[in-house]
């Protein structure tokens, strides 16, 4: 009887100590349970508004579905709101046409005579002729007045091994009037039986009837083919991240956090050294306790010409939110050498559609692992309406994410009522054990 009543003292002590509980959500949600608000800025007079998830949403929601997102109104009201994907523009037609080109200028130098005038020690004028090179630009004039829908890319063919060389892109619909395009590198190199090629030039969907190429280093076309798209909708711009800095984990392994879970589809890799040429593959994760998963496999250079560099291009992959990621490179060819790659990544963010009922100003409000999500479709929310545009301003608050508060604060109950039933045992065995010993010494 005594052994029972001793564990049951020893026990009871562990049945009071109660679990901790988590406070409950109020109901209706507040902007206070929330880690991060974000002002709303809007365009114009509408019930309707329309924006892009900012970057820090990716960067301080709790939940990967972006389930703790909220709208509030100035009176700190919950306002209906959607969360929808961007889908890729969806294309009726994809086609690749070879089209005609017209060498503009000349690859090779002109002579020309110019005419000096020098004055002798006697006050004459003296005319020299003598003959100066001149180097000429050398351009190809691109027809592309056949094609009706939008121009993706050129793919470029030449005769000149072993090139490099930037060249200029612009457009016109008349011949007469130019537009820039900007300029890109293209690249072919040949080494003991392998190849190096970027002949690819992203145009982006222009609109144009004829390109012009030009080049300041000999180049000879044989080819030029186009790659081009009748899309149903307007591509969406692409987000990047600012270049985050590899950590080097071992020999031919860095590792990136980038600090977002955002639905990444574009990477861009810059190598630390010039003349840099490694194959290399990709891999990622959600967080530091899963497996890596591996993404793709491919070669990065950064190769330096006369007058630019040229860089392995973006990265295109499937869709994923994870955060962490890998660069593995082979290390047979001398790696990286010194210095850390930079990773920057891109995505097409996400959109938010809310309802504007009540007083501006409106917030996003996010940061909260124990909110779920509450989005509607946007074909319930918008009715027979166009959303205006609004956008996203400054952070309101920056603060550490809200710790689940505590009903009560069982856990210093709890270590105490643990403590004292250890002593309260060992007391116990300590007497048991004093009246065993004490008629053996009698």
């Amino acid at each position: 009887m005594r052994l029972i009543c001793t564990l049951i003292l020893c026990i009871s002590p562990l049945v009071w100590a109660k679990k901790p509980t988590a406070a409950p959500l109020p109901s209706p949600l507040t902007p206070a349970v929330f880690s991060h608000q974000q002002a709303l800025l809007l365009s114009e007079s509408s019930p309707f508004y329309r924006l892009g998830v900012p970057v820090t949403v990716y960067q301080f929601s709790q939940r990967a579905d972006l389930g703790d997102l909220r709208v509030f109104n100035a009176a700190g009201e919950l306002v209906p709101y959607a969360l929808e994907t961007n889908a890729a523009p969806q294309q009726n037609q994809l086609s690749q046409t070879a089209l005609r080109f017209f060498p503009y200028g000349s690859k090779s130098s002109t002579e020309q005579r110019d005419v000096s005038i020098q004055i002798s020690s006697n006050g004459q004028l003296n005319a020299q002729s003598h003959t100066v090179s001149k180097q000429q630009e050398l351009s190809y004039i691109v027809d592309a007045s056949q094609i009706k829908g939008q121009l993706e890319s050129l793919i470029l063919s030449w005769q000149e091994a072993n090139y490099q060389g930037q060249i200029r892109l612009a457009a016109s619909d008349d011949l007469q009037q130019w537009r820039a395009l900007g300029s890109t590198e293209i690249i072919q190199l040949d080494y003991q039986g392998q190849t190096l090629s970027q002949p690819k030039v992203e145009l982006g969907g222009i609109r144009a009837k004829y390109l012009r190429i030009s080049s300041d280093s000999p180049l000879t076309l044989k080819e030029v083919r186009l790659q081009s798209s009748i899309a149903q909708s307007a591509p969406a711009k692409r987000a990047w991240l600012a270049p985050v800095t590899a950590q080097r984990q071992q020999a031919g392994e860095y590792q990136f956090d980038l600090g977002v879970h955002a639905p990444i589809d574009r990477l861009e890799l810059t190598l630390p050294q010039l003349n840099t040429v490694v194959q290399a593959s990709l891999a990622s994760r959600a967080t530091p306790a899963e497996p890596w998963q591996s993404e793709q496999s491919t070669t990065l250079y950064r190769l330096q010409s006369k007058s630019s560099e040229a860089h392995s291009p973006a990265l295109s992959i499937s869709p994923n939110n994870h955060r962490y990621w890998r660069l593995s490179v082979n290390q047979s060819s001398g790696g990286l050498g010194q210095g850390l790659p930079q990773l920057k990544a891109g995505w097409i963010p996400q959109q938010i559609a809310f309802v504007a009922r009540g007083q501006a100003p409106f917030v996003l409000a996010f940061g909260n692992a124990r909110v779920s999500s509450a989005a509607l479709n946007t074909a319930d929310l918008i009715i027979g309406n166009v959303a205006a545009s609004a956008t996203a301003g400054a952070l309101l608050t920056k603060t550490a994410a809200p710790a689940p508060a505590l009903a009560s604060s069982p856990s210093s109950a709890r270590s105490y009522g643990l403590w004292a039933a250890l002593v309260l045992a060992v007391g116990v065995l300590g007497a048991m054990a004093w009246k065993l010993i004490r008629p053996a010494q009698e």
